[in-house]
């Protein structure tokens, strides 16, 4: 048996459509590293459901055009505690607080997006409590500058880059408190015992902090000094103050069986069942908004000679409830327990 030798056949005897196919295929499929011009939003396919919110100047790697969309990929270091392991259409990570949770060009460092609850992610890379992500998805042709944003990459903010008042809701301002653990009060300002709680007292302007937990706009701060002796009494060892519910979800083990009082908007009186298995079956619980100003819910189980009480209650009455934490989240939903303890305030009775 012989064998003709395969020829083959010269470029100039290629066909003309598949020339041209050659020729533009890599521009075409080729992956560059720009800026996006203004905020925007990156989206799981053109015109579906937004994944990440980017603030102007967020690098982001483009590829294929789609009609009035540009294909682009993000990357970014997100708090592990902020992820849970996931088997979903080919990623690894899904991102947990029902608020999202930023994305930062390094480990925290400045922020250049903040996915939200759900979001599907690539794990790429960890150091120490913060994991590399990416997310791939298409974000409008218009938000992508022509300038590539190398300085974005190596951890210089890019041209535009600062994110200013016209920031969208859901991204968090990158100044300085925003992005660092340590930091200092800009101006004279208010001590909170809560967001938009009761005032403690007043910080000058230049006063060193340090940023423990963050909540909507607000932040919980730590601050160091001395008082004298005489000023102060025995504590009662009361409830912890000021403690968010997504700090709770990132630390369950430092607040689950703690009392904390929150201030929360009572929605309900309802019936614990089988989803709710945190919670006896039968067992009545308060449906709540909060810790307010936080948008989340919490469920507060109740006993039962309790449940009238609270039902009397007008509707979205505002109390504030001293509550042992019982899980920092259900099974399904992002959603702490607690056992209510004491009211205090909002109602007659305690």
């Amino acid at each position: 048996m012989s064998y003709a030798p395969q020829s083959t056949p010269g470029p100039l005897r290629l066909p003309a459509c598949l020339l041209l196919l050659l020729l533009y295929a890599e521009p075409l499929l080729a992956q560059e590293e720009q800026a996006v011009s203004g905020p925007t939003d990156l989206h799981r396919a053109p015109g579906s459901a937004p994944l990440v919110s980017l603030p102007a100047g967020a690098p982001v790697e483009t590829g294929a055009i789609r009609g009035e969309w540009n294909e682009a990929t993000v990357e970014g270091w997100i708090t592990t505690s902020s992820t849970e392991p996931t088997r979903r259409d080919g990623y690894d990570l899904i991102v947990t607080p029902d608020r999202g949770e930023n994305l930062r060009l390094n480990p925290n460092g400045t922020i250049v997006g903040r996915a939200r609850e759900g979001t599907l992610l690539e794990r790429v890379g960890e150091k120490g409590r913060w994991t590399r992500v990416r997310r791939k998805g298409w974000i409008p042709r218009e938000a992508v500058t022509q300038e590539p944003a190398k300085s974005a990459r190596s951890g210089q903010p890019a041209a535009g880059s600062q994110v200013d008042s016209q920031t969208p809701a859901s991204v968090v301002p990158s100044g300085a408190a925003a992005a660092l653990e340590s930091a200092q009060t800009a101006r004279q300002t208010t001590l909170s015992a809560a967001p938009e709680g009761a005032a403690y007292g007043t910080l000058q302007g230049g006063i060193p902090a340090r940023i423990v937990g963050r909540s909507a706009e607000w932040v919980r701060v730590q601050v160091d000094g001395w008082v004298r002796e005489a000023d102060l009494e025995a504590s009662d060892g009361g409830a912890l103050v000021g403690v968010s519910a997504a700090e709770v979800r990132s630390a369950p083990e430092r607040f689950v069986g703690q009392t904390l009082d929150w201030r929360l908007q009572v929605i309900s009186v309802q019936t614990a069942d089988e989803l709710r298995a945190e919670l006896p079956a039968g067992q009545p619980y308060l449906l709540t908004r909060g810790p307010l100003p936080e948008p989340g819910f919490v469920y507060v189980a109740l006993a039962p000679e309790r449940a009238a009480e609270f039902r009397a209650l007008p509707p979205l009455h505002e109390v504030v409830l001293r509550v042992r934490i019982r899980a920092a989240r259900t099974r399904y939903l992002t959603t702490p327990v607690a056992e209510l303890v004491s009211v205090v305030a909002g109602m007659d009775g305690k």
